[in-house]
């Protein structure tokens, strides 16, 4: 087989990942989806042997910071236990980094849908384990008020991967007290992650008093729509994003591989 390895998709090789998602989808109704666009992304494409033009299997390693990867794949239905994604795996284990300064080993997560039954197999054959159940939740941001003028907000400089770090603080702060990772996305969505409130304000109401702020700062920098994933057990933050406007769309499984 022939496999390719680049750091963006052109028009041509977007519309072959669609059609092999398609084909994927008629299979096993999923809904998760592909990072076509996504910054900080690299992709690995694998073609037929005797059709190099066939597309047969794509692998995406999405770069979260901190040597944490989320790493997306699709075979076509008609071609899965021929070795593509072992194939794919193999190249894309090179591309990451080793040990980070502070001694951190990459960690790669694999999201699957429940849908997804052939994906299991073959995720504990490379020595994956399910680490966690997450939830899948989003949110419109055009009703979102303007922050309040009270309130200031730090913002960091894009990182290799494409992210921002935003830190809140109420006029009282001197520290602050609220910060959240955001990765853009396509049609003007942001990513949310590494949501959290400062350690000694927790259970103090400032996620509920800031969160609100943070949506509508997010609004003012152009963003149309807000997603994030959050673990299904931690009812507070579900809770507390569910008051905001967010509604769950889909459940996903995790299963984490160190490297």
């Amino acid at each position: 087989m022939k496999l390719t390895e680049q750091d963006r998709l052109n028009h041509g090789e977007q519309d072959k990942i669609m059609d092999l998602l398609k084909r994927c989808h008629e299979k096993e109704a999923f809904s998760m989806t592909f990072p076509l666009l996504e910054p900080g992304t690299k992709y690995l494409l694998a073609y037929d042997n005797k059709d190099p033009k066939e597309l047969r299997a794509v692998m995406a390693l999405c770069g979260l910071g901190d040597q944490i990867f989320e790493v997306y794949a699709f075979t076509d239905p008609d071609y899965r236990k021929q070795g593509y994604f072992r194939r794919l795996w193999e190249k894309a284990k090179i591309t990451f980094p080793g040990k980070s300064l502070k001694g951190a080993a990459p960690v790669v997560r694999f999201p699957i849908d429940g849908s997804c039954k052939d994906a299991l197999p073959v995720l504990l054959s490379i020595g994956a384990h399910l680490a966690e159940e997450e939830t899948e939740m989003e949110c419109e941001l055009e009703d979102k008020p303007t922050p309040d003028s009270r309130y200031r907000f730090l913002e960091s400089k894009p990182s290799p991967e494409g992210f921002r770090a935003y830190q809140v603080f109420r006029p009282e702060d001197k520290k602050p007290a609220f910060r959240c990772f955001v990765t853009p996305l396509k049609d003007n969505k942001a990513y949310l992650h590494r949501i959290a409130t400062r350690k000694d304000l927790i259970g103090q109401g400032v996620g509920s008093e800031l969160f609100p702020q943070f949506l509508g700062l997010l609004k003012k920098l152009g963003y149309k729509k807000a997603v994030m994933q959050v673990s299904a057990s931690n009812t507070p933050a579900v809770r507390l994003y569910t008051e905001n406007g967010f509604r769950k769309t889909t459940s996903l499984r995790y299963y984490e591989l160190l490297l």
